[in-house]
């Protein structure tokens, strides 16, 4: 029993003989230069409307509060939620970047994970065709019952043991994360290294959410906690997930740009308070 349990190891073992594969460059998706703070206003009192926020938020509040502007000034309003709306293209297009390239190594390794199963597939085919024939020849050959058996136990061994190992291949891929787009999201820093200011301060403060009791950002962590399965104290999770790389498997990839998409649907939804503010200054009329 000894010899067949040997035999049985050895082929599981192949599964962790698959070579891992490494991918760095985590920059990739990131702008080459990085934009400078937005100037914003204090935020405004708790019963300030959504797009008194949005226009504090964009450094606007002290000129909407002096009535009707003049053309200049108007002008200079819309050029500025014309720069905030070039800073959340530039942060959407970075998320969007970033949740495709994680899906790209994730189809990367699904089709090595196929590659490897269709390997012990085939070789534990041939095991069992080899086992058999040769079985043949040891029982016409007049060999021992002892060889016989041996063999074809042995042979028998290899063959499940290649069956088996191909339910458990899981080819792991090394990713270094420099700039993490995920990190600051869960763990809420005052200044994002990675966001504009503007996009950051919409995900922080609790006026731009629904109930406009808690903030974007602590949202999301709570969709991430009770929806994707991300717990605070699985500190493998939290690493792989949040910081900069380790090593990944197919499952963690696609977990991660799910999550990355998320963050980019709640980017694409600032546009809405931004429209409302710049129908607004549209509507106001030039003081004759």
């Amino acid at each position: 029993m000894r010899p067949w349990m040997t035999t049985l190891a050895m082929a599981l073992s192949l599964t962790a003989c698959v070579r891992e594969a490494a991918i760095r460059g985590g920059s990739y998706c990131a702008p080459p230069v990085v934009p400078a703070p937005f100037p914003s206003d204090p935020p405004p009192a708790a019963s300030a409307s959504r797009d008194e926020r949005m226009a504090a938020l964009l450094g606007m509040g002290a000129l909407l509060a002096k009535g009707t502007p003049d053309e200049a000034t108007r002008t200079d309003l819309l050029a500025r939620i014309e720069e905030a709306r070039l800073s959340i293209a530039g942060t959407r297009a970075e998320l969007d970047c970033a949740a495709e390239r994680a899906r790209q190594q994730a189809d990367y390794l699904t089709h090595a994970n196929q590659g490897a199963v269709h390997a012990l597939t085939v070789g534990s085919i041939a095991a069992a065709a080899v086992t058999g024939i040769v079985s043949v020849f040891l029982s016409t050959g007049q060999s021992s019952r002892w060889t016989q058996n041996g063999f074809a136990v042995g042979g028998g061994a290899v063959t499940a043991g290649l069956g088996v190992a191909s339910l458990y291949v899981d080819v792991p891929i090394r990713i270094e994360l420099p700039r993490n787009l995920l990190a600051d999201v869960w763990f809420g820093p005052k200044e994002s290294s990675v966001y504009p200011s503007v996009v950051w301060g919409y995900f922080t403060q609790s006026g731009f959410s629904n109930d406009q009791q808690q903030p974007i950002r602590e949202r999301l962590v709570e969709r991430w906690i009770h929806f994707q399965g991300v717990q605070k104290d699985d500190q493998e999770m939290v690493t792989l997930l949040f910081g900069s790389g380790g090593t990944y498997d197919e499952g963690t990839l696609r977990k991660r740009a799910g999550m990355i998409d998320q963050v980019k649907a709640e980017v694409d939804l600032m546009n809405q308070d931004i429209a409302v503010l710049a129908r607004r200054i549209l509507e106001l009329r030039t003081r004759p």
